[in-house]
């Protein structure tokens, strides 16, 4: 009697264990879709609305806007549970503070955010194929312009690791960067038992295809050494800490890389706080990255 009873309590304890993790794996993937507030039009900026697909055939939404005699694309990628168009983060005005400076801009929604397909948030593996395919249309388009990659969050992520590991870039602006999703995933769910977590991870793997393993960010900044690199992070960050960049930083070889810790400011609220100064810093980035001399020399060559 008491070992069918010691063996009806350990099947129940495992049922509801599996139950907790099949919860949590769904927590996990389940994106907060917003919509797109704003277009640039409405920052008297002409733009062309895009779509494409990724290589798995989620179709995927953004814009494009051309500067005339653009050196360079800079290509948006935003935060996990953000748009192309966040109010929060300001993009519009920073896609328009770029496009006045003479820089053509993509910007886009990643799969499971704004108005791009796809259902879940798949912890990068199924977003990279985002990044992915929006650097080959905006390649094909520009035919071979330097690409910039400026992400916030989940998109400075996935910026770094691209460009790190297969995408050819120009230089890489990163804020608020994880250092890694996983290690961003067990922060945001620390309080979730080691075992338990583990165990939705690998769920999320197998039901959803969402792998926490997929960016490696540390991995990719430390192949960029030719690549310049600037870091941005809020000194108050409370989602993504602050030491997450410094671990980024520290992993980098290369020199030509920056970082720059804002005071007062909490996670992706650099641009909205300190906005001449951020604008000042990147157009810094693009200029070591993309000098006009350079482009010069390339626009004489292909003529």
């Amino acid at each position: 009697m008491v070992v069918w009873v010691l063996a009806g309590a350990l099947g129940f304890a495992l049922l509801g264990f599996a139950t907790a993790a099949l919860y949590c794996a769904d927590m996990f993937t389940r994106p907060k879709r917003r919509r797109v507030q704003g277009t640039p039009a409405e920052h008297g900026l002409r733009f062309e609305d895009v779509q494409f697909r990724s290589v798995d055939l989620v179709v995927l939404r953004g814009w494009f806007l051309e500067s005339p005699g653009a050196r360079a694309t800079i290509v948006v990628v935003h935060n996990a549970d953000s748009t192309r168009a966040d109010p929060g983060i300001g993009l519009l005005d920073l896609q328009r503070a770029y496009v006045r400076n003479g820089f053509n801009v993509f910007a886009f929604d990643l799969r499971g955010r704004g108005e791009s397909g796809g259902g879940r948030d798949e912890l990068g593996s199924g977003e990279l194929l985002d990044l992915e395919a929006a650097a080959g249309y905006v390649q094909r388009r520009t035919e071979g312009l330097p690409l910039i990659l400026h992400g916030f969050g989940l998109g400075a992520t996935l910026a770094l690791h691209a460009a790190g590991h297969h995408l050819e870039v120009a230089g890489v602006i990163a804020d608020s960067p994880y250092e890694s999703v996983r290690e961003h995933l067990r922060y945001r769910w620390r309080r979730l038992p080691a075992p338990l977590f583990s165990a939705a991870c690998w769920l999320a793997r197998k039901l959803y295809g969402a792998d926490v393993m997929t960016l490696r960010p540390a991995l990719g900044i430390a192949r960029l050494a030719g690549v310049p690199v600037l870091l941005i992070h809020g000194s108050l960050d409370r989602e993504v800490p602050v030491a997450q960049t410094l671990n980024l930083a520290a992993a980098s070889l290369s020199e030509r890389n920056d970082v720059w810790i804002v005071p007062e400011a909490g996670h992706c609220e650099a641009y909205r706080l300190e906005s001449q100064a951020y604008v000042a810093r990147c157009l810094r980035l693009v200029d070591a990255a993309v000098p006009a001399r350079s482009l010069r020399i390339q626009s004489a060559a292909a003529v």
